[in-house]
């Protein structure tokens, strides 16, 4: 929920993110700071933190809690284990710790949001709103606090308690969605559907008809209203704007059906879980992925079935690298949920990006003979193949893809894109040629096609002024791209002129300075503008890039030899032969 980024930045205080984080803080070294001890209590502590800071969460509570039986009283060891629990969703075990916390800091924030999610997930109403209230007052009461109490009255059936919670955001026009998307599903749940049909059709306004939260909670009210037809326009304007969402998708294929349909929130807890769901979903597209994992964790533990906040944890996870609790994630989610393909298609990718590229495979293939007819985990597969740069496969795999796509439109130019530089990297030029060829016709001249198609040409010594061309258009949409300066740059070696070749290099360097190749380019393009030395340098910079097993030599000889007249081959071939005792 892109709406939510302008509210919480306003929102969640500096000093909420300082308590977060420093909350997870590692150690240097749990054997300096354990002092090679773990039988101490402070020992027991510190590898604690060791462990939390590692996302060793498990491993961290089980170690926090003995350090809490060891150390009770210690406000420490008491913060840091309670921010542990709550940032993982194990408010049964944060619980206790908020009660020791307020007894100390009667307004602490996050404990009073604790202790009133327990209170909303046993059904004690009373208590939930006491301990939302009992917060200290300040930015986080203004949306949690408000939106959370109203949940609140709401399972007191008190409706005028619960609308006047929600006036908190009246004249607040960044709050809107928040409240009209609330107030519809609480009215919704009241049974009043004049309230929640206008509290809806505002909200959907609001968003102009995108967000997919507000679209199913709309369209399942007009199907549960006999308007099944105003639903279907609903739930099609939005798959306009995201091609095969799969929960959209499904909702169409069950209205095709006549699939009974619940209300998107059946319960208050559920209603506040999809507060926090908000939040998390604002705070990921901020890059706070603590406190978005935070608010998704709590939302998971009042709705355990929450597939949408599980699947956008899991990807907070990856982009925190955290790859092992993603993979979790993704198989908690079952084969009846129409996200399954998907959660098991980026658990394969993650298997792949931790080196388990077999097991990915398998995973994949399952999915893959479960049904022929269907494109998407086929062309993940070919994915796998490609990063195991097993290209012949790949392509082969990427075939089979667009065997099942049938006639490639718009949506597909990155399949023959992907095909393409697999058929290039096995030496199939005209196959691949005739793969980007389309690919960039499909893509209206994308600048990664452009550029690989433009760099393969000139790679090749043809159609070079072509080649020069349209990289020039890819750098012109993509100015800051050290990839596609670097392609242009090349081009203008190919075409002898060398001093305008140091200029684009230089700025490629300077954009990605961690590639090997762009910096062996740098290096040649050097030497033919006279600058020797500072060619060698770049030459040696390379080797020491881990760049390609076949480049070595090459790079060896350049910095032995420089290069010949006109050309980036090297002037002579070194034998270096090998020495007694491994030099050479």
């Amino acid at each position: 929920m892109a709406f939510l980024v302008d509210a919480c930045r306003r929102l969640v205080t500096v000093s909420m993110l300082a308590f977060a984080l420093a909350s997870l803080a590692g150690c240097a070294s749990l054997q300096d700071l354990a002092g090679g001890s773990r039988e101490t209590p402070y020992g027991t502590y510190l590898s604690a933190r060791f462990a939390a800071a590692n996302h060793e969460t498990e491993k961290a509570a089980d170690l926090f809690a003995k350090a809490l039986r060891d150390n009770p009283d210690d406000p420490d060891v008491l913060d840091r284990g309670f921010m542990l629990y709550a940032t993982a969703g194990d408010l049964d075990r944060a619980a206790p710790l908020a009660r020791q916390i307020i007894k100390v800091k009667p307004g602490h924030r996050l404990a009073r949001l604790v202790l009133g999610l327990v209170a909303m997930k046993d059904r004690d109403y009373k208590e939930a709103k006491f301990q939302f209230a009992s917060a200290e007052p300040g930015p986080f009461t203004a949306l949690v606090g408000a939106l959370a109490a109203s949940w609140a009255e709401a399972g007191l059936k008190d409706k005028e308690a619960a609308l006047l919670r929600l006036s908190t955001f009246d004249g607040r026009a960044s709050f809107d969605l928040f409240r009209y998307f609330h107030q519809g599903l609480i009215l919704d749940q009241l049974d009043d559907a004049a309230g929640a049909e206008a509290a809806y059709r505002k909200a959907n306004d609001v968003s102009t008809g995108a967000s997919i939260r507000v679209v199913q909670a709309y369209a399942s009210f007009l199907i549960r209203h006999d308007r099944k037809d105003e639903a279907r326009e609903l739930l099609t304007h939005y798959l306009s704007l995201a091609p095969d969402h799969p929960l959209v998708g499904d909702d169409l294929e069950r209205l095709d059906r006549n699939k009974r349909f619940r209300p998107l929130v059946t319960t208050p807890a559920q209603g506040v879980a999809e507060v926090l769901y908000g939040l998390g979903s604002a705070l990921s597209q901020d890059s706070n992925s603590e406190m978005s994992a935070l608010y998704l964790n709590m939302a998971l533990y009042l709705h355990p079935d929450f597939d949408v906040a599980r699947m956008l944890l899991a990807a907070t996870y990856e982009q925190a690298k955290r790859y092992d609790e993603s993979i979790r994630l993704y198989k908690e989610i079952g084969s009846s949920s129409p996200l399954y393909k998907t959660a098991r298609i980026q658990a394969a990718t993650d298997l792949d990006r931790i080196g388990k590229q077999d097991e990915a495979i398998k995973e994949l293939s399952r999915l893959t003979g479960a049904n022929a007819t269907d494109a998407e985990p086929v062309i993940a597969l070919g994915d796998i193949y490609r990063s195991k740069e097993d290209f012949a496969m790949a392509a082969e795999t990427y075939g089979h893809a667009l065997e099942i796509v049938g006639t490639p439109t718009e949506r597909d130019w990155t399949l023959l894109y992907a095909r393409g530089i697999c058929f290039e990297r096995i030496g199939e030029w005209s196959k691949a040629e005739a793969d980007l060829k389309k690919a960039l016709t499909l893509s209206n001249d994308h600048p990664l096609v452009l550029n690989y198609l433009g760099y393969s040409w000139i790679e090749q010594g043809i159609h070079l002024e072509e080649a020069v061309s349209m990289i020039e258009r890819a750098v012109q949409q993509r100015p800051n791209d050290g990839f596609i300066i670097d392609s242009l740059g090349w081009a203008r070696f190919r075409l002898g002129d060398y001093e305008q070749a140091v200029e684009y290099l230089e700025r490629a360097v300077e954009l990605e300075p961690g590639d090997p190749t762009i910096n062996e380019h740098l290096g040649d393009a050097y030497w033919h503008v006279g600058r020797h030395l500072e060619a060698r340098f770049q030459w040696t910079h390379a080797l020491d890039m881990n760049p390609e097993e076949k480049r070595i030599p090459e790079l060896r000889n350049k910095m032995d030899f420089g290069l010949k007249p006109g050309t980036d081959e090297p002037a002579g071939n070194a034998h270096r032969v090998a020495l007694p005792g491994g030099g050479s």
